[in-house]
């Protein structure tokens, strides 16, 4: 069994949960003005977890449910099982189960104001910091991303160095160079000031480009990114669940990943087809 098996059994499982559930009457865990927190979220996990567990029992999971799951081991599973689940909620066929496998790095001395999960410190720095290369060191060395979303029944899958497909098939991002031709990806969270962020963004963006969608799935609009249906994509703000499965897709497509994490650990998210990459990130800076 490889860790890629686990993450395509885990994402399965998932999607398989999700597809049974999808239209029913759900029961709803937690809601707030901007988001929903369902049963089937909790069930989502609970089988990607039962997967990763019976395979290696001894890697760390970070869920968006449940938070940090212990692990000695080197690797570290980070997943988010029901993306989109205010679209799920309602009916829309537009979400997916993220699931990424990455190897722990070194673990720093913790500072103070840090957080400490097993072996690896994930650093809360009390001013915004630009990671290199794609941003997303901090976690590890990539391994394995994997996203399903399966009201399409797309299977989106990369292992680091052997490239990125879409159902068996290689993906590449657009090969569009003009802004003014660009689809936009974006999105906005429940945290406070997120929608007036949104607003914001939304208005820079939409005179220059094409045009703008939020579709409520950050991991599958960064496939799309990956796959060239989206030319680019931004949003404030994401976690680490939204991402780490994506980044590892987009970076065997060839597209241009660049994440920033801010002092709350989340990440400033911007994906991008390289002929426009400079452009866009350009333009959601204010520049």
């Amino acid at each position: 069994m490889t860790i890629r098996d686990t993450a395509l059994a885990a994402a399965r499982a998932a999607g398989a949960i999700q597809k049974r559930l999808w239209g029913t009457l759900l029961a709803v865990d937690q809601a707030t003005r901007n988001d929903v927190k369902l049963e089937a979220d909790r069930l989502c996990e609970e089988a990607i977890v039962t997967a990763i567990r019976r395979d290696w029992p001894d890697h760390a999971i970070l869920s968006e449910e449940a938070g940090a799951l212990g692990g000695e081991g080197d690797c570290w599973w980070i997943i988010d099982p029901l993306d989109g689940t205010v679209s799920f909620f309602y009916g829309m066929p537009y979400f997916c189960t993220s699931v990424a496998c990455y190897r722990r790095p070194a673990p720093p001395a913790p500072p103070e104001g840090s957080n400490t999960f097993g072996r690896v410190t994930i650093t809360l720095p009390n001013v915004r910091k630009r990671s290199g290369g794609s941003g997303l060191e901090s976690l590890g060395e990539p391994l394995v991303g994997v996203v399903y979303a399966p009201p399409t029944d797309e299977l989106f899958v990369a292992e680091t160095g052997k490239g990125a497909t879409l159902n068996g098939k290689p993906i590449r991002p657009s090969t569009v160079t003009k802004l003014e031709e660009s689809m936009i990806g974006t999105g906005f969270g429940a945290r406070p000031g997120a929608v007036a962020h949104f607003v914001e963004q939304v208005g820079r963006l939409a005179p220059r480009v094409r045009k703008v969608r939020a579709m409520g799935s950050a991991a599958y609009d960064l496939c799309n990114v990956a796959c060239g249906r989206f030319t680019g994509f931004y949003e404030q703000r994401l976690r680490s669940w939204d991402i780490a499965a994506a980044a590892v897709i987009l970076r065997e497509a060839g597209a241009v990943f660049d994440a920033i994490e801010t002092s709350e650990a989340e990440w400033n998210t911007l994906a991008a087809a390289p002929g426009i990459y400079e452009e866009l990130r350009d333009l959601v800076r204010g520049r």
